[in-house]
């Protein structure tokens, strides 16, 4: 892969402060120079995907100590089938120290949300974990609150999950898989509460209905 040195460019500066402007709220605030190598450097990986704007976030350096700065960069939105609303956000590392600073590139995240107006973005999408169709995207998302309140009377009876039963949640991602082995694929709604714990909420699919079938709360998304 490719890197960028970070270097101070005043016409990249003035980029980054529009796109920035737009930004959803960061976990760590980044410099003018590092904004801008990021737009610098994506501009020149992906000419044809303009940036809509820029998240960062300071994360823990995996199989290492201390931590690291992801810049994420993120396309303007598109519409998906009804209501459906889907994005995709580049994520790049700054490796190195001082005028050795690179952005290295670090995969790319797909996320979506409901929108019957213009797809605006949101403060918070739903990350997709696995590929999954529109129409049945769209369903899963619009009826996540009725599942939620369902998947309260699962984790009365499961130990992991009972004392996060009454914590606030929202919708942190969308997954494909098995809540057990040799079982079926099914779709899961994992959803993040406001103390970071994680309920994972897997979904039968009945008359073209879903409902929520059994609720695992893994330590991490």
């Amino acid at each position: 892969m490719q890197a960028c040195l970070v270097r101070p460019l005043a016409l990249f500066v003035l980029s980054a402060t529009l796109v920035s402007a737009s930004a959803v709220a960061d976990d760590v605030t980044a410099t003018a120079a590092e904004r801008a190598s990021l737009l610098q450097f994506y501009g020149q990986q992906y000419p044809d995907q303009p940036a809509a704007r820029t998240v960062f976030q300071s994360v823990p350096v995996v199989g290492g100590h201390g931590r690291e700065l992801v810049g994420s960069v993120e396309t303007a939105p598109y519409r998906g089938h009804g209501a459906l609303c889907r994005t995709q956000r580049t994520k790049f590392v700054l490796q190195g120290t001082g005028k050795q600073e690179r952005w290295q590139e670090a995969g790319i995240e797909y996320y979506a949300w409901l929108d019957r107006g213009t797809c605006r973005p949101v403060a918070e999408p739903v990350r997709l974990l696995q590929r999954v169709p529109d129409t049945e995207l769209e369903g899963v998302l619009l009826y996540q609150k009725p599942l939620l309140e369902r998947a309260r009377l699962l984790m009365a009876g499961n130990t992991a999950c009972a004392p996060l039963r009454s914590l606030k949640f929202s919708l942190a991602a969308v997954d494909v898989g098995a809540s057990v082995r040799q079982e079926e694929e099914r779709y899961a709604l994992v959803f993040k509460s406001d103390r970071d714990s994680y309920a994972r909420v897997w979904l039968r699919k009945s008359a073209g209905q879903y409902d929520a079938w059994n609720v695992t709360c893994p330590p991490m998304l």
